[in-house]
């Protein structure tokens, strides 16, 4: 009778799972587990189903407990070392990788993943110059020498690490370099030639390549760039990734094939077959928004598909790579002698993104706009290096009522990590600090309006996020140092011509002003928002100056 049950109460998980109902599937296989608690079938099942609930934690005991009963599992392993990942449990992944390669159940390409993995969130500056120092030291060993490593690019893909080094204070382009290197000996494909067209078509045929042309920053950041290019001029082609997410901003890409210039191809799995489509096309130009962020397309960017090939601000990092010609920058955000930082050539523009003002059905009315003591950081987490932390530190300590708050990463695991670095360097005042849920887009909008300042992270700042805080006008306190990555905030404020903008040049003045707006009389504050409100809205937003800079660039390449 028991078996009876247990076996059905099995089934049931699975047609539960299958029809996406996790939780009623997690209760019928702890169920099952009563009776046969070293079940493998059974803990598979409900790891998974913790793993679709974001239940990481949960889903990395049960995977344990498998690797103790049966330590040969392949697939059980890498599950864990996906979850590890996810939960930012560095050195813990590097162990099981070691163990997994010892016992010859896992990939080779671990071999190389476990000496340039990168936290997502950094414990201390100590801890970020070791991990560099680790990781050159492999690279140029590995460069050097004779060994061979040669994986299959679709089964044994490694995660570009140039993202995930970006969030430091250090400038990443030899290193970014040494990656390309590491990923051509390893990958014998991204060697390739393409025998790509030298003639211009009778339109400039122009490819825009990324996987995030849908809900997402960069769609938002980009759609107005492609959208408003002249159609008797261009013939537009937008390469998605089949991983892109559908979404709003996805269907408007579809529907502006019905009755323009542009076609959506989105590309296969297989990397050999995303270049034979891309070749076909015969394309101009490639425009690349983000390199680096997906991992999907990172390496079609090794090859030459057309005469020029640009990449931008989407992942504002140089490539490091010889095959991106230009790299489109804002002489309003670079320093003077920027072109140091980028192995591209660097093209600068007097005017930022042509950005469409984001729509909200529901509107805060003034009460809720004014309010005081309201400090936010709505950032993925990890933009918040260890040398933020004393600054948030100063902002509790000199305001006594100030409330900090940040957004939890959607698998609620990095900001518990944040928490723990928190706890050390912040210390009593820690309460204050607060991580709201993941919101809505339209909540999102609304919780930047109720803020009373926004804090643009240092080493790494805001892009996307400030043009969205300007449909309330919310001031944003920036830092900008010498690099693109945390300078956009600062080439914003310019175009929109305001005086006295709240651009700091130490953590000291960042603090104080900080704290100043925050403080703010409610009359004051509203003013404030709506000043930097009309400011974006005459200034910022829809700006065509630069769709005809975009143009005028493009053209000048024929």
């Amino acid at each position: 009778m028991q078996k009876k049950l247990d076996k059905k109460n099995f089934l049931t998980g699975v047609e539960n799972f299958k029809k996406g109902n996790f939780h009623e599937a997690k209760n019928n296989f702890e169920e099952a587990l009563l009776i046969h608690p070293e079940n493998l079938s059974i803990l598979e099942n409900l790891a998974l189903t913790h793993y679709n609930l974001k239940n990481l934690q949960d889903c990395e005991i049960i995977l344990k407990k498998i690797l103790k009963l049966d330590n040969k599992q392949k697939k059980i392993l890498n599950f864990l070392l996906k979850i590890l990942r996810e939960q930012d449990k560095v050195e813990e992944l590097k162990k099981y990788i070691e163990e997994g390669l010892n016992n010859k159940i896992i990939d080779n390409k671990f071999s190389i993943i476990k000496n340039i993995i990168f936290p997502f969130i950094n414990e201390s500056n100590d801890e970020i110059k070791n991990c560099r120092n680790n990781t050159n030291k492999y690279l140029d060993n590995f460069l050097n020498s004779e060994k061979k490593i040669q994986l299959n690019i679709d089964n044994q893909s490694i995660d570009p690490p140039i993202f995930n080094y970006s969030y430091d204070q250090f400038d990443n382009l030899e290193l970014n370099k040494k990656f390309i290197a590491l990923f051509k000996k390893i990958y014998p494909e991204l060697n390739k030639k393409i025998d790509y067209s030298q003639k211009k078509n009778k339109k400039i045929k122009i490819g825009f390549i990324s996987e995030y042309f849908t809900n997402h920053t960069i769609a938002k950041l980009f759609k107005g760039s492609i959208f408003e290019l002249d159609q008797n001029k261009f013939e537009i082609f937008i390469f998605h990734s089949h991983k892109t997410k559908k979404g709003k901003i996805f269907s408007e890409f579809l529907e502006k094939e019905i009755n323009s210039n542009l076609k959506n191809i989105i590309l296969p799995k297989l990397f050999n077959e995303k270049v034979e489509i891309i070749k076909k096309t015969n394309l101009d130009i490639v425009f690349y928004p983000d390199i680096g962020m997906s991992s999907e397309l990172y390496f079609l960017t090794f090859l030459r598909f057309a005469k020029y090939q640009i990449a931008s601000l989407g992942h504002p990092v140089s490539t490091g790579n010889s095959n991106i010609d230009f790299f489109i920058s804002f002489k309003k955000i670079e320093i003077e002698n920027a072109q140091k930082f980028y192995s591209e050539k660097l093209i600068l523009f007097e005017n930022l993104p042509y950005y469409y003002k984001p729509e909200i059905p529901l509107k805060l009315d003034e009460d809720e706009i004014n309010k005081q003591n309201i400090y936010s950081c709505p950032q993925t987490l990890f933009k918040i290096h260890p040398d933020f932390d004393q600054i948030l530190k100063q902002i509790l300590i000199k305001d006594r009522k100030a409330k900090i708050y940040f957004i939890k990463d959607s698998n609620k695991s990095l900001f518990k990590k944040l928490i723990s670095r928190f706890n050390r360097n912040i210390g009593t005042n820690i309460d204050r600090i607060i991580f709201n849920e993941t919101m809505s887009f339209e909540n999102y909008l609304n919780h930047c309006g109720s803020s009373s300042v926004l804090l643009d992270p240092i080493i790494y700042g805001g892009g996307n996020s400030f043009y969205e805080a300007m449909i309330y006008g919310t001031p944003v306190v920036t830092l900008p140092g010498s690099h693109l990555k945390n300078r956009v905030t600062l080439g914003a404020y310019k175009q929109m011509e305001l005086e006295n903008a709240p651009i700091v040049s130490s953590n000291e003045e960042y603090v104080d002003k900080a704290i100043e707006i925050a403080n703010l009389s409610p009359k004051k504050l509203v003013e404030l928002k709506s000043k930097f409100k009309n400011a974006a809205f005459k200034k910022l937003f829809e700006n065509k100056n630069y769709i005809n800079e975009l143009e005028e660039f493009l053209i000048s390449l024929f």
